[in-house]
């Protein structure tokens, strides 16, 4: 995307990470950004075979738009030829190396020396098996093997007898694709051969040649990719046998064999998405940035009924403007978020406009249906109530606008991506705090959230889940996530329970309003919030609050258009992309 290095700079500048996480330790300062100057290196396993062709093609494309070099090499299926490719590469100095392995044991050796002489490393559709790389970026081979072999079951039904074309012994893409395979049809189907072709079309035929002779009655085959699909497909014709072939890749030949009928399905993969994904952290590690350690791209299965549809980019509808529903700007984490969003915009090139709902549910409805009307080609939507603006969204979408919730979710709708904060984890986190301070058994109060809102309810839901087995708790009152309800709140529960030893409140601010309470009663009362905005983290330095849920709002803007941007170039994007949490107290305040 254009700007997009730009942009990551930025980011960077405005929050603190570490050790390859998505993480905020409450300590101001700016992560390292170095200028990209180097090249990087990507070394592919086969450029016989459509699915890396278009991989590569995904890279070359991500490096050209950002800027970067990049260098590929090319080891024929050939994992000693692969080695010194790679060392090739790093003595030419490649700042990164992306690999994606021949042999996912094999390259190992070559990947430690690159590892060892400084090269960051991006692992690519297979794994590096017993090194660790900077990050893996990757299919979900299991869950799309077992979404193939459910398919055949489903088809034709339980104790049909089927046989297994393996992919390249060794190849972390084969042995997890086996695994998906066996994980449902050890206990459904009778699998009578499993043999490897080594993703090889030619030897899938010769290896389903020999299959066929040895087991006539067979009645479907899985095939760890599609070119051993459809070499398995030629075998069966040859034979005049009615054999039912599920692949894995949805390359162009075996999509065109599905919507045929000739094969039954394939399993969707991103290739290009891999590529270009690998070449973008490939260019922020590059700049001293911090990476996810593992980055999964989705699959889906490819049938005769949606065949028509694979590969088909959607048409976005509107001007390329991109609007941003927000509950409120009556809160210093949603003035974050929404500032993060507009410096994303401004570095990507890309329109924004910005509706406050003022925490008015009905306000937000007519607020998203006169950005529809204004044109917008993407709705980033952040609901003052989960449920009250189902309806909203649900219209948007069905004049073709592509939706992304951020923070919150939309109640029953299905919108394009969820990008949020783990708040079930982090209320827990909270919680457990309380209870390695306090000991079990501790007396503590809730304060929850607007009623309706997603993260109300996660953060709820998270409280309860430690708190009901380890706490006495008294009092659970809602304060709407803001402070002046979180002190009036705050004071009638403690005029109705003085031996209260703990609170923990859905946000900032009415942790904030609750230690106004606390102050004027004269009591000790030890509290924990959510959010660590900026006067949350300074109470924690004081000692006057005990701990803060530490968000990242800037990045959760950021990260919203940035995926605004992609669904607008008609790229694919994931369906929840979540950010981590962590707690602040007095220790790394």
């Amino acid at each position: 995307m254009k700007k997009v290095f730009v942009l990551l700079l930025t980011v960077a500048m405005m929050l603190s990470m570490t050790a390859c996480r998505i993480v905020i330790d409450g300590e101001e300062g700016t992560a390292s950004a170095g200028k990209v100057d180097g090249s990087i290196g990507l070394s592919v396993s086969t450029q016989n075979n459509p699915f890396f062709v278009t991989l590569v093609e995904g890279a070359e494309a991500a490096a050209a738009k950002l800027g970067v070099k990049i260098q590929i090499t090319d080891a024929a299926d050939d994992a000693a030829k692969q080695a010194t490719d790679i060392e090739t590469l790093v003595s030419s100095g490649i700042e990164v190396l992306i690999v994606n392995p021949v042999d996912s044991d094999a390259v190992a050796g070559a990947v430690s020396s690159a590892v060892a002489a400084g090269v960051k490393v991006i692992s690519v559709d297979r794994a590096v098996n017993g090194v660790e790389v900077d990050c893996e970026i990757a299919s979900d081979n299991v869950a799309g093997a077992a979404m193939a072999t459910q398919f055949i079951v489903d088809t034709l039904g339980e104790g049909a007898i089927v046989a297994e074309l393996q992919g390249i012994t060794g190849a972390s893409a084969a042995i997890d694709r086996s695994a998906g395979f066996h994980s449902v049809a050890d206990g459904k189907l009778n699998v009578v051969a499993s043999q490897t072709a080594n993703f090889d079309r030619a030897q899938g035929m010769s290896v389903m040649e020999n299959i066929l002779q040895g087991n006539g009655d067979i009645q479907a085959v899985f095939a760890a990719n599609d070119e051993m699909a459809l070499g398995a497909l030629e075998a069966i014709s040859g034979s005049g046998k009615n054999v039912l072939v599920v692949g894995f890749d949805a390359t162009d030949d075996a999509v065109e064999a599905v919507k045929a009928g000739r094969m039954g399905g394939t399993i969707a993969q991103q290739p290009a998405l891999l590529g270009a994904t690998a070449v973008e952290n490939a260019v922020k590690l590059m700049s001293g940035e911090t990476i996810e350690k593992k980055i999964p791209v989705e699959v889906t299965l490819i049938t005769k009924e949606n065949a028509d549809s694979a590969g088909e980019k959607v048409e976005i509808v509107g001007n390329g403007t991109i609007g941003i529903a927000v509950s409120t700007q009556n809160n210093p984490f949603f003035v974050t978020l929404v500032e993060g969003a507009k410096t994303a915009a401004d570095q990507l090139g890309v329109k924004v406009q910005v509706t406050d709902a003022a925490d008015d549910a009905a306000k937000q409805t007519t607020d998203i249906e006169t950005l529809v009307s204004s044109g917008i080609s993407v709705l980033i939507v952040n609901p003052v109530d989960s449920d009250a603006v189902a309806g909203a969204v649900r219209s948007a979408i069905s004049k073709g606008v592509r939706v992304i919730s951020v923070d919150r979710a939309v109640n029953g709708v299905d919108v394009d991506c969820q990008i949020a904060s783990d708040n079930v984890a982090g209320a827990a986190m909270a919680t457990q705090f309380i209870v390695d301070t306090l000991g079990e058994g501790a007396i503590v109060a809730e304060l929850q959230g607007i009623t309706g809102a997603s993260a109300a309810i996660d953060r709820s839901a998270g409280f309860h889940s430690v708190a009901d087995g380890k706490l006495k708790v008294v009092a659970e009152q809602t304060a709407n996530f803001d402070r002046a309800q979180g002190m009036s709140v705050m004071e009638n529960i403690l005029q109705g329970n003085g031996d209260i030893q703990a609170v923990f409140a859905a946000n900032d601010e009415m942790a904030l309003g609750a230690l106004e309470a606390i102050s004027g009663s004269g009591k000790n009362v030890l509290v924990v919030g959510f959010d660590a905005t900026d006067d949350a983290v300074e109470a924690v330095k004081a000692g006057r609050m005990g701990g803060t849920i530490a968000q990242q709002p800037a990045l959760l803007g950021a990260t919203a258009v940035e995926n605004a941007v992609k669904l607008m170039n008609g790229e694919s994007i994931e369906k929840d992309i979540p950010v981590e949490v962590t707690l602040i107290t007095k220790d790394n305040a």
